[in-house]
């Protein structure tokens, strides 16, 4: 962003202008000196920033942002200081000093990012698992619906939950050693354990939690994706159950073989 300027009198005339500002405004020095303020950017955007000026003139610098219909990019947005200039012998306001930066293109990318967020929370809500993204300080910057109706409560009480104590007392020393390391690590990691839900009831939860960087390249937390796998489990701990089971059936029949033949 570069920051232009100009300088008008208390008649609201412009009495000096940079060579960056006119060339934005694609206007010659020598057509802008001496005229009036509302000739030069045109009378609807003068009315807006009237007030501003006037009340610069009376001592209080103005700082806001605006729109600008551009003489040939169109609307474009600008954020503006308005510092008044002092007589340094009579301590009178004599005029203003007006700085103006071009911030188009820096709203162009607040906007997209704020359509790419809307984005990914009607994604992340519309999904059938739960959904989060952590601070390094582990608080929660966002979590989906899924997560919220998992946890209960508001949004707020999801987002801050310490998940310690929600962790089945059997796993939870497991878990935090295993999600320690894995944050270390600095790499994708998998956690499985049993989580007590918003009803009282425990339910299997598979998770995979994976770096997020900055713009710089540095850690600014994880994010996290953890799926209800209760019922497989439950095979899986039930079919081990019965090969246990059944092992043991065998090898006790084999002792008793033994013990007749041998």
């Amino acid at each position: 962003r570069r920051a232009r300027s100009a300088v008008i009198v208390s008649d609201e005339r412009d009495r000096f202008m940079i060579k960056p500002l006119a060339e934005w405004l694609e206007m010659p020095r020598r057509e802008v000196i001496g005229r009036h303020m509302s000739e030069v950017i045109g009378q609807q955007a003068y009315d807006h920033r009237k007030p501003m000026v006037e009340a610069a003139l009376k001592g209080e610098r103005q700082f806001f942002a605006a729109t600008f219909d551009h003489p040939s990019r169109g609307l474009v947005a600008a954020q503006t200081d308005y510092t008044p200039w002092f007589n340094p012998d009579t301590g009178a306001v004599e005029g203003v000093v007006m700085v103006i930066t071009d911030i188009t293109e820096q709203r162009s990318n607040e906007q997209a990012l704020r359509e790419s967020e809307a984005r990914f929370r009607r994604i992340a809500n519309s999904a059938p698992v739960m959904m989060w993204v952590t601070r390094l300080d582990r608080v929660r910057d966002f979590v989906n619906d899924h997560y919220v109706e998992f946890v209960g409560g508001s949004d707020e009480d999801a987002r801050t939950l310490d998940w310690r104590t929600r962790i089945h007392p059997d796993d939870v020393d497991r878990i935090v050693a295993e999600s320690i390391a894995g944050e270390a690590a600095l790499k994708a990691f998998t956690l499985e354990g049993r989580y007590r839900r918003a009803d009282g009831e425990y339910r299997w939860l598979r998770s995979v939690s994976q770096p997020r960087l900055n713009a710089d390249g540095g850690l600014a937390g994880f994010i996290g994706v953890a799926s209800d796998i209760t019922l497989a489990k439950e095979a899986e701990i039930e079919l081990r159950r019965l090969v246990e089971e059944r092992t043991a059936q065998l090898a006790a029949s084999e002792a008793q073989f033994r013990a007749v033949f041998e």
